[in-house]
């Protein structure tokens, strides 16, 4: 039996066989590049997903789709042309002849005047004068306040569509036809909304 140098007497030789000389490869770095590697490569993979996911929801979160724009204002009440209001028109003043100047002035604008006399409740009307209607003359009485600057509006239960227009101590004229369509002209529709580029 023959003992090679080097081996310390561990190893003896016997016949043909011979102990492997080279020193066993340590197998703990290759682990543990592998391991880096696959962690590298999965916190790479998530941050793209991450990335790309949220810039998606905050683009559609900050750029709403054109569908979901507001809903349109509902149009305003037509209202209805001088010429099929009936106003009456009632002098609660004490001066004499004024309730014929004015519904003069009013039938001379398209409107069908109705009774022409000193108001029949003989109340006192401090402002310009007083708008009077029932409910189903509401939106007439828009027109014809519109004729009278400052006057005021009181609703009764008359059942028909007149409109009363009883003059008041305050009373000067009648507003002056522009004025009057001023008001009554329907606001300019909102600029539409720019939306964000996305």
């Amino acid at each position: 039996m023959l003992t090679p140098r080097g081996m310390g007497g561990q190893y003896k030789i016997t016949g043909k066989l011979y102990p492997r000389m080279t020193r066993r490869r340590r197998r703990m770095p290759v682990v543990i590049a592998i391991v880096v590697g696959l962690v590298v490569l999965a916190t790479a993979g998530w941050g793209v997903y991450h990335f790309t996911s949220d810039d998606s929801g905050d683009k559609a979160a900050a750029c709403p789709s054109p569908t979901a724009s507001a809903a349109p204002a509902a149009s305003p009440t037509a209202l209805p042309e001088p010429k099929a209001i009936t106003v009456n028109v009632y002098n609660a003043t004490k001066r004499t002849g004024l309730a014929k100047t004015v519904s003069d002035a009013l039938k001379a604008r398209g409107f069908t005047i109705g009774k022409v006399t000193n108001d029949p409740l003989n109340q006192p009307v401090a402002a310009t004068a007083e708008i009077r209607h029932g409910f189903p003359g509401a939106t007439p009485a828009k027109v014809v306040a519109a004729q009278v600057a400052a006057s005021t509006d009181k609703e009764d239960q008359r059942t028909d569509g007149t409109v009363d227009l009883v003059i008041g101590d305050g009373w000067t004229d009648l507003a002056a036809p522009e004025q009057a369509a001023a008001i009554l002209s329907p606001p300019p529709p909102p600029a539409p909304s720019v939306a964000p580029r996305c």
